[in-house]
């Protein structure tokens, strides 16, 4: 598995361009009803200040900002600049007229004042990410008190049979598909890899406990091959 920052800095550069619409295709579309799902956890107001971390193309930003409304800015981190180049790109061909920006940066020294935002978002992108409590913890401090974090990321099904063919699907189909979409055969070798030793659902609402978080759980979706995490800053 991939574990140099580096390698997974060139990984997604390399597939950037295509990393949109192979996501469509290898969760047959379901990527945005799970994000559209995230959102409405997110239980965003008109004025809210929004931060989406690991924000890539800027697909939870497109949501969010409808959210809040054309007045107020949505801010989105990544720490690829061709994945921000490509947010753009999209962003600006689809919700021009609202406020956004997209910064580069590190998700384990974010660039914000404490208590900054009323929300922070974070979707597939936590797994990437090598020291995992730090983050939740900057994550943490830069929510208001109030404040809510929302998480979307894949996860392994708990139910025994469907588990066994999720397995068979990361490790045949998604890095096939994936190489024939981008000819890139450790894109999606990682991305398989990085899903398959995550950490469980109930270790990673474990992690939200210890970071200081208040009203934690999780929502499990599609037999649990995803899962929307959420906590509260008091």
């Amino acid at each position: 598995m991939v574990s140099n920052s580096l390698e997974v800095q060139n990984i997604f550069s390399s597939i950037a361009e295509k990393y949109d619409r192979l996501n469509s295709i290898l969760t047959f579309n379901i990527d945005k009803l799970w994000r559209k799902k995230a959102i409405r956890v997110c239980d965003l107001k008109v004025d809210s200040k929004v931060l989406d971390l690991c924000c890539g193309t800027g697909q939870m930003i497109n949501y969010a900002c409808r959210k809040v409304g054309k007045n107020t800015e949505v801010i989105g981190l990544d720490f690829n600049q061709e994945m921000i180049d490509v947010g753009y790109k999209r962003l600006n061909q689809n919700i021009k007229a609202y406020n956004f920006k997209l910064i580069k940066g590190n998700v384990l020294e974010l660039p914000f004042e404490d208590n900054s935002f009323h929300c922070v978002t974070i979707a597939f992108g936590l797994r990437n990410v090598k020291d995992k409590n730090r983050a939740l913890s900057e994550m943490y401090r830069v929510l208001r008190p109030g404040g809510k974090l929302v998480c979307l990321e894949l996860s392994n099904p708990e139910m025994p049979i469907f588990r066994e063919l999720h397995s068979i699907y990361l490790n045949s189909i998604l890095p096939t598909v994936g190489y024939l979409g981008t000819k890139d055969k450790n894109a999606y070798t990682y991305l398989r890899d990085s899903v398959k030793y995550f950490m469980s659902k109930d270790m990673l609402k474990h992690s939200f406990d210890n970071a200081g978080f208040k009203y934690t759980g999780y929502v499990s979706l599609t037999l649990g091959i995803a899962s929307i995490h959420y906590g509260t800053k008091e």
